[in-house]
């Protein structure tokens, strides 16, 4: 180094400008500077050297250490008793219990969950599940349980099946395996199921029962069942089935008691309506049935449509109903018999061998009592080319339901192929064939006329007998009038 203080003292003329050979302690001071300069030097340089060399070993022994990951891949996640939290639409906490959690593979955020149990808030409680295996997509976050999976809602409802999978973003289940169930819906089974907690809808798909203390619902196709409303539909040859009558259609809704035994009230059914009793077979094409009244009302068509031409058939042994109305009353004392019909519209009554035609019948299957009203037109009994008319027809039918007799009021006229005859009141006994007529009685035969107050005809020769009484002092009357020559 170069002393600036020679250098002036040599520039101003006092000293040499040459260097003095240092003494042996000025050159220990020197080496001993040297040191304190170079050590921090020498310390950075062992301190960087310590940092290197671990990298620089890793990229050299990684070729062929096969303990390490190699480039590119990930460690699996394993973990031991855990809980996977997620929430709700309504901020409540979805808990995912796990005793052990293995990673599908490395990166994937599925995961294999040895005996998941998942806690699931409800509205009224919450739905404890368990498996015996689960798997866990964090990207989609669904729960997929297998084997033996079984779900306790609101400590009421138990339901089990093999395999199903939740959508917690969704908030929705489905299982595509055989589903039982019981609590205050009853005893379920179906081929699979949906469950839509937001709307609190299960759907139970393929052919499904359900079994209640007031009965018993099935159909093929699906039920889904409206928890808030209380309400279900069953789609495809629904039924319903009380003792031993049955409701069957294309189509049946259902609604529920609020109580918690959740009993049919009343239902619903549209398309190919089959009503069937102990007794009878009603069919039509829409119904409405009140199980608390017992009352079913029928159309043989549908109302939305307005289809008409279409009517609702009772049968029973030989007879049959037809009207395009019918409202029909169920006995509530635990033999659920057919007890009264009222039928508007078109009412047909066939029996083995007569038809009864009307615009409104009263059928009381019981007793076997028929009562036909006519308005614009009368009650017609007809049987082959024979005719009874008035604007009432009361008929009885026997235990064959063939017809017993019957009794017409108000503008009675018998009709055969070789005259007429009238009267105020009339009665027909198909037995014998014969009708009898009291009261204003008069016969027509080829223009020709006898009154009287009673008669009788024989509808099987045509030959009528008429008779007088106090009112006409026995005598009949007559008025005859001779063919004239063309």
């Amino acid at each position: 180094m170069i002393d600036s203080e020679k250098l002036d003292a040599f520039f101003e003329g006092n000293r040499s400008l040459g260097f003095e050979r240092p003494t042996k302690h000025k050159r220990s001071i020197d080496w001993r500077r040297l040191l304190k300069i170079l050590f921090p030097c020498l310390a950075a340089c062992l301190f960087g050297l310590m940092v290197v060399m671990p990298n620089i070993k890793k990229s050299v022994d990684l070729s062929d250490n096969i303990t390490l990951p190699r480039k590119g891949e990930m460690e699996k996640l394993h973990i031991e008793q855990t809980v996977f939290n997620t929430t709700d639409s309504k901020n409540r906490v979805n808990k995912i219990l796990a005793d052990i959690v293995d990673e599908i593979k490395p990166g994937s955020q599925t995961y294999r969950i040895t005996e998941p149990k998942a806690i699931i808030p409800t509205d009224h409680g919450q739905a404890d599940i368990t498996a015996d295996v689960g798997y866990f997509n964090q990207k989609t976050n669904t729960l997929r349980l297998e084997k033996n999976v079984k779900a306790v809602v609101d400590n009421d409802t138990v339901i089990t099946t093999s395999s199903a999978v939740y959508d917690f973003k969704k908030e929705r289940g489905f299982g595509k395996e055989v589903v039982h169930a019981k609590g205050s819906w009853g005893t379920m089974r179906a081929e699979a199921f949906h469950y839509d907690k937001i709307k609190q809808i299960l759907v139970l798909e393929g052919k499904n029962v359900i079994k209640t203390p007031r009965g018993i619902l099935k159909a093929d196709k699906e039920s889904r069942i409206y928890q808030q409303q209380n309400k279900s539909i069953s789609v495809g040859n629904a039924v319903i089935i009380q003792n031993e009558n049955r409701l069957s259609a294309e189509q049946v809704v259902g609604w529920f008691s609020k109580n918690s035994k959740k009993e049919l009230e009343r239902a619903e059914a549209y398309r190919k309506v089959r009503i069937t009793t102990p007794n009878e077979v009603i069919t039509g094409g829409e119904a409405y049935y009140d199980a608390l009244s017992g009352k079913i009302r029928i159309y043989g068509f549908s109302r939305a449509r307005k289809m008409p031409g279409k009517y609702v058939y009772i049968l029973q042994g030989d007879s049959k109903l037809k009207a395009h109305e019918v409202v029909a009353y169920i006995s509530k004392d635990g033999k659920n018999e057919l007890q009264k019909v009222i039928a508007t519209g078109g009412v047909t009554v066939r029996t083995a061998e007569e038809s009864i035609i009307g615009e409104k019948g009263i059928y009381e299957p019981q007793s076997g009592k028929i009562e036909m009203f006519g308005s614009r037109h009368p009650v017609v009994v007809k049987k082959e080319d024979k005719r009874l008319r008035a604007q009432k027809i009361e008929a009885y039918l026997d235990e064959g339901k063939d017809l017993k007799y019957a009794i017409a009021t108000g503008d009675v006229e018998v009709v055969t192929p070789k005259g007429s005859a009238w009267g105020d009141r009339g009665i027909y006994n198909p037995r014998e064939q014969k009708v009898e007529l009291f009261e204003n009685v008069r016969l027509e035969q080829n223009g020709n006329f006898i009154t009287g107050a009673y008669a009788q005809t024989d509808l099987n020769t045509s030959i009528s007998r008429i008779t007088g009484d106090e009112t006409t002092g026995g005598r009949i009357r007559g008025t005859f009038y001779k063919k004239r020559k063309k």
